[in-house]
């Protein structure tokens, strides 16, 4: 039954990414889009993109380093960052599995506690989702006539919008989730597993409070905003892989970034279908067109997939070979 379940866990989102990935790729003509691959690539562009993949992966890894030091100390720094690398990779497997999957590398080749190794990982994450919204924010303030003049044209959009906003489903489905809520608190706190999921969630706690005790609070801003910039600069040098670079500004790759990533947070392998179909959409409002867009939306996260994997596996290889030269010496 177990292993039914964890098929099923791999399985289920997976089939919805295909079936994502099918519905925005079903009408696209793939004979133009060969036609575009069969000019060739620009080899220097993608020798760029790879080093602005590992990047961030390594600052990410000495961001988390910061928060680590402070509630479980004694991990290495490059376990630390070895284990991003994996958890990215393992994320292709199954996805957010590989926020758990870095924790427990930690815990098996440097002692740390699992529990509160998870709660920096949150404290982590929801720096990500603060610095997304900023660059969200940004990026619909200095681009309000677009957005204005997207809506006067496409009044059923807005219409579609505020009626989603202000249907009683809606609210009617949030209160019953509080008021479900509030019951299985209720009913968990009489049994005998609450004390230890209230012990777990108090060490979880304590990693995400880590980031009140920095050393070097300035340090993790700036790994922060380094992290994201260097995200957007692999997305904005895609558009030269081709010999046709696409006829983008650089606020417009901005703002077709900044919904990729919306994207990525659909709980399927990699963003599959999810980040193809937001990226296409937003390109598409900029007046490219689907095979474009297409065209580049394929390369880019064929290519970050295919390195994430590469990497992933080194990085998991060479810990595990870190960890045991340790142990001999």
């Amino acid at each position: 039954m177990d292993r039914i379940k964890k098929i099923l866990q791999w399985l289920l989102p997976l089939v919805l990414g295909i079936f994502l990935f099918w519905l925005v790729f079903r009408k696209m003509d793939f004979e133009a889009m060969k036609a575009i691959f069969a000019e060739g690539l620009r080899w220097e562009w993608i020798g760029v993109y790879v080093l602005l993949f590992l990047l961030p992966m390594i600052i990410r890894g000495l961001r988390w380093q910061q928060l680590l030091d402070e509630v479980t100390p004694g991990v290495r720094v490059g376990n630390t960052i070895l284990s991003v690398f994996v958890a990215y990779g393992a994320n292709l497997l199954f996805p957010r599995i590989g926020e758990v999957a870095r924790c427990a590398l930690l815990k098996q080749y440097d002692g740390s506690s699992f529990s509160k190794s998870l709660g920096t990982v949150v404290t982590e994450r929801v720096f990500d989702i603060i610095c997304l919204a900023l660059m969200a924010l940004a990026a619909i303030l200095l681009q309000l006539d677009v957005f204005r003049q997207f809506f006067v044209e496409n009044p059923s959009s807005a219409e579609k919008i505020v009626a989603i906003l202000t249907s009683w489903k809606l609210w009617l489905a949030v209160l019953l989730f509080v008021v479900l809520a509030v019951f299985a608190f209720k009913y968990l706190k009489t049994k005998t597993v609450y004390k230890k999921v209230q012990q777990t969630l108090k060490q979880l706690w304590e990693g995400m409070l880590s980031v009140r005790h920095l050393r070097h609070p300035g340090l993790f801003i700036f790994y922060t905003i380094a992290i994201w910039g260097f995200y957007f600069l692999s997305f904005y040098v895609g558009k030269y892989f081709f010999h046709v670079p696409l006829e983008l500004s650089m606020l417009a790759m901005f703002t077709a970034h900044i919904m990729g990533s919306f994207g990525i947070v659909a709980p399927v392998q990699g963003g599959i279908g999810a980040w193809h179909f937001m990226v296409i959409f937003t390109m598409g409002c900029y007046g490219i067109s689907s095979v474009q867009a297409g065209t580049f939306a394929l390369t880019v996260h064929g290519l970050n997939t295919l390195l994430t994997i590469l990497f992933g596996a080194l990085a998991y290889f060479l810990i595990s070979l870190r960890t045991k030269k340790t142990a001999k010496a």
